[in-house]
């Protein structure tokens, strides 16, 4: 089973209306509420595509209730740290004409003794042999530069390889304790490299640039246009099939859960590629967040073509 720590869980709301207008009183369609935070994505993704996982997290206040009793309704697993305040919601608006609008809260503030028992929580884990964590989605307000740095620690004395997803001094700070894989976008690379730009060549230089800072191997996603990874000294790019996207939140962690999977199940990482691939691209066809077809992303997982590229 996959763990999954996610300080910054969330609940998530996705609702459709005709035109998002700014300044006006506006009726919308709640299409789904579910427990959210990148995190949760992850473990749902996992399920979908026939694994599981364990999720870990800060839950805040009746809102982080609410999102234990989502995860329950799911069938996730989860194993909460309680938080002052109030846990933060997250909307996501789907316009007519497709156009989407994202609005994210922070989520409540911790402090040393917050983070504290986050990470003992973690360290109070037990891997099992060849099984990963990925340590997933924002860090909340107030959190220390040290914070993700002491997951990823905590996550090695459980014995687990440890995927990291984040951005800013949370990524830059846990890449000295060496995570197996850091898969990130293209935006969050660049916040560590200062590799601007969301074309392959860039992405390419920022995974490269991230394994010489610490990382044992690095996956850029694109999007619609794909991955860069750098792994073992080869620079790889995989294409994402495409489709007609309806909501495209959440297909990095799609992507993310696919890749952990192949993993744990012994693949290299240039042959669990395409099914990450095939992931996020079967998310996006769906109004949900994370909500995949597995059959389609399977489907898809075969129009995916990785390839070696040069280094110049």
């Amino acid at each position: 089973m996959t763990l999954v720590v996610c300080p910054n869980l969330a609940v998530d709301r996705v609702l459709e209306l005709p035109e998002l207008e700014p300044g006006a009183d506006l009726r919308a369609t709640c299409v789904r509420q579910q427990a959210g935070g990148k995190g949760a994505n992850v473990v749902r993704a996992l399920r979908s595509l026939g694994g599981d996982g364990r999720l870990v997290g800060f839950a805040a206040g009746r809102t982080g209730l609410l999102i234990a009793q989502l995860a329950d309704d799911e069938g996730i697993a989860l194993e909460f740290v309680a938080l002052a305040g109030e846990a933060r919601i997250c909307m996501v608006f789907l316009e007519a004409e497709g156009r989407r609008t994202s609005v994210y809260e922070y989520g409540p503030p911790v402090g040393p003794t917050d983070e504290h028992a986050l990470v003992e929580a973690v360290r109070a884990q037990h891997a099992a042999g060849g099984e990963w964590a990925v340590l997933s989605g924002s860090a909340p307000p107030g959190a220390s530069v040290e914070f993700y740095a002491d997951l990823v620690g905590a996550l090695h004395q459980a014995k687990y390889k440890v995927m990291l997803d984040a951005t800013d001094e949370q990524l830059a700070g846990a890449l000295a304790q060496r995570p197996a894989l850091v898969k990130v976008n293209a935006v969050e690379a660049a916040s560590v490299t200062g590799v601007s730009g969301m074309d392959e060549r860039a992405a390419l230089s920022s995974a490269r640039r991230l394994v010489e800072a610490g990382a044992g191997a690095a996956v850029i996603t694109l999007g619609a246009a794909g991955a860069a990874v750098f792994d073992d000294g080869a620079l790889l790019t995989v294409s994402t099939p495409p489709v007609e996207t309806v909501n495209a939140v959440g297909s990095g962690d799609c992507f993310a859960a696919a890749l952990a999977l192949g993993l744990e199940r012994g693949l290299s990482i240039q042959a669990a590629l395409p099914l990450a691939a095939g992931a996020g691209a079967a998310n996006a066809v769906s109004l949900g967040t994370a909500d995949l077809d597995a059959d389609l992303a399977r489907r898809l997982a075969t129009e995916a073509a990785v390839l070696t590229r040069s280094a110049e």
